[in-house]
């Protein structure tokens, strides 16, 4: 049975009876006389109906979809599959690599003058920029969508789009533009029985209704929501069910209806539980947790607690499952390009051969002449051949360097990130096995350690991303003018408290004239790194200093230096390199990954300038960094 775009749209656009659609794919998949073509629509179809419903799945269909595509040198198959994985990793909030696969998916849909697959790329864009609430690329992108939908006059499409368009309006503020559009959404979809996305109208209509206030209205229209998710049951719409739940709940706490208002909670928690929704799961029992505080309630206070740590505890280890899964995906599908550019390789030699040989034989018949003239090329063929030969070698070196780069880098994942998540759950479990008997300032003082493990967590995940970006060359660079005091001043005054908790003595000495010119942000994270270091390798009463001065040659010196516990040569040798980092711990215990000197070393090399290490064991270390005057 062939498998058009046409029935693609419609399987995308109603998702009615999902789970028996699904099974019939399955079985098509192995129905005897399935073209390759037929193979790849059917499995991209399976693989965007799971994409919210098991991404595992989705992940195997579509990478599956992938395979075949560029195997048979099917563009359109590949585009599809490429969305489909764009999907899957923004819903898990792996945006960088999503962004990747959008932009391969829009590309092939450009290319082939594909206005239906630019217009859902379109879509899968504004999900994503919504997500990240980057509302003006959000709003920009579904306007695109749905004016390429007019045009088209796809009125399915079109009920889908103004619905987006009238939610992104609704998340700026703009309740005029988000109801005009939002109506003619449910009109459309009304219409076309379109339940799924008309759950979904309604629930943004409710939204509407009770920022204006109005209470009674909103309420029928969340209630429109759970009338149409008991109809469809598990092919629902699951954001607009469990947000329909809680702003029920909201409106009976503002009328003081108590009883419905706990009883939509309990209903809010269960359905995020069996939907895996942990940001509606974790409102609910904020919710729940706060209105039984306001009962005095500190046994079902405590019970909450409990259980949203053992259900979030499990949520977490699926979630970590689900990104063990992406981060597999991502290596097969470079694998596959890498596969395709091999076997274009491999083509082009062979054809390369043939042509060789055919004048090899032809130079023979003509004249021994022409048989010398070949002769000759093909002495050159061969000491072009060698050539290759050795380029390959070296490609080679750096693939294997490459590839240890990327164990390390796993390493520190693996790792690095592992330690700051247990420290949290050691703290969370503490706060709530001895929550009877912990007095106000120890929860402060648990809360404020709490916070600051979850701000070491974020700048490791973020100094994970930002390589990752550099080595993807995804990192931009901003050239502006500016004064060093200001950035040399800024620093100490954040790093002030943690060398006094130390006893050490900050300081900072910079001429209110020397400017430099580069990346603002890429230097001070550089400097700020430094700082911190010494900070962190310097013993209780010592030194820290951070000077400034323009050299002879026109460039600007910064140094940072301590009389702290110094760098051995053989480590000096290891700092800058990410497949031979090591973490190492401070005077006072400090945790570290080494990848803020990797990634300082980094950004000096984007900007230009140079970086050098003086030091002596046991004596202490100077950084010096040079860039370029702004003068």
């Amino acid at each position: 049975m062939r498998i058009t775009q046409i029935i693609f749209l419609t399987f995308v656009l109603f998702h009615q009876s999902m789970s028996q659609d699904i099974e019939s794919l399955e079985r098509e998949l192995s129905t005897e006389g399935l073209t390759t073509i037929d193979s790849i629509e059917t499995l991209n179809l399976i693989g965007r109906g799971l994409t919210f419903v098991n991404p595992a799945k989705a992940l195997a269909y579509s990478n599956k979809a992938l395979a075949l595509s560029i195997k048979a040198d099917y563009s359109i198959g590949s585009a599809y599959a490429y969305r489909n994985l764009s999907s899957i990793y923004s819903y898990n909030d792996n945006y960088f690599i999503s962004m990747e696969y959008i932009q391969r998916a829009l590309d092939i849909f450009i290319l082939n003058n594909d206005s239906i697959g630019i217009a859902n790329c379109y879509i899968s864009l504004g999900h994503t920029y919504r997500r990240l609430q980057n509302r003006k690329e959000e709003i920009d992108y579904h306007q695109k969508s749905y004016a390429i939908f007019k045009r088209l006059d796809d009125k399915e499409r079109i009920g889908v789009t103004s619905h987006n368009l009238g939610e992104s309006y609704f998340n700026i503020g703009d309740l005029v533009k988000s109801r005009q559009l939002t109506t003619y959404a449910i009109q459309i979809n009304d219409s076309l029985n379109n339940k799924p996305v008309l759950s979904s109208c309604y629930k943004v209509m409710g939204m509407i209704e009770l920022s204006e206030k109005n209470l009674a209205s909103a309420e029928k229209y969340f209630k429109k929501v759970l009338a149409i998710t008991t109809q469809l049951d598990e092919n629902s719409q699951k954001v607009a069910t469990a947000e329909s739940l809680i702003q029920l709940a909201t409106i009976y706490k503002l009328t003081g209806d108590l009883k419905n208002q706990f009883e939509f909670l309990l209903k809010a928690s269960e359905f995020s539980i069996k939907n895996n929704l942990m940001n509606y799961l974790q409102r609910a029992y904020q919710e729940l947790i706060l209105y039984s505080s306001a009962k005095n309630d500190q046994e079902a206070v405590r019970g909450y607690v409990i259980s949203y740590r053992i259900i979030s505890d499990s949520l977490i280890q699926r979630q970590l499952r689900d990104k063990y899964s992406l981060i597999k995906s991502i290596v097969q599908v470079h694998e596959l390009s890498k596969a395709k550019i091999e076997l274009e390789k491999l083509n082009s030699l062979q054809l390369q051969k043939i042509e060789s040989k055919n004048i090899i034989l032809f130079a023979i018949i003509i004249s021994a002449i022409v048989l010398l003239w070949v002769l000759i090329k093909f002495i050159q063929f061969n000491k072009k051949l060698k050539a290759q030969n050795s380029t390959i070698e070296l490609q080679r070196n750096d693939l294997e360097v490459l590839n240890n780069t990327k164990d390390k880098f796993f390493s520190i994942v693996a790792h690095d990130l592992k330690s700051p998540l247990n420290s949290l759950k050691a703290f969370s479990s503490l706060l709530i096995d001895h929550f009877d008997h912990l007095n106000k300032d120890e929860i402060v003082t648990m809360s404020q350690r709490l916070r600051i493990s979850v701000d070491n967590t974020i700048k490791m995940a973020d100094n994970l991303i930002t390589w990752a970006r550099i080595q993807m060359n995804d990192y931009q660079y901003n050239e502006e003018v500016f004064k060093v005091k200001d950035i040399a001043s800024n620093i100490c005054e954040v790093y002030k408290n943690i060398a006094l908790e130390k006893g050490i003595d900050l300081s900072y000495s910079v001429g209110e004239s020397i400017t430099i010119i580069g990346d603002k942000n890429q230097i001070e994270f550089i400097i700020r790194n430094l700082v911190n270091n010494a900070i962190k390798f310097t013993h209780k009463n010592g030194l820290v200093s951070l000077t400034a001065k323009l050299l002879s040659s026109g460039e600007v010196q910064i140094s940072v230096s301590d009389n702290g516990v110094g760098i051995s040569d053989e480590a000096k040798s290891k700092l800058f390199s990410i497949s031979k980092t090591q973490s190492t711990n401070g005077t006072a215990g400090e945790k570290g990954s080494g990848l803020g000197l990797m990634l300082s070393y980094e950004f000096v090399k984007l900007s230009g300038g140079q970086i050098e290490i003086e030091s002596n064991v046991s004596k202490g270390t100077t950084f010096h960094t040079k860039f370029k005057s702004g003068i």
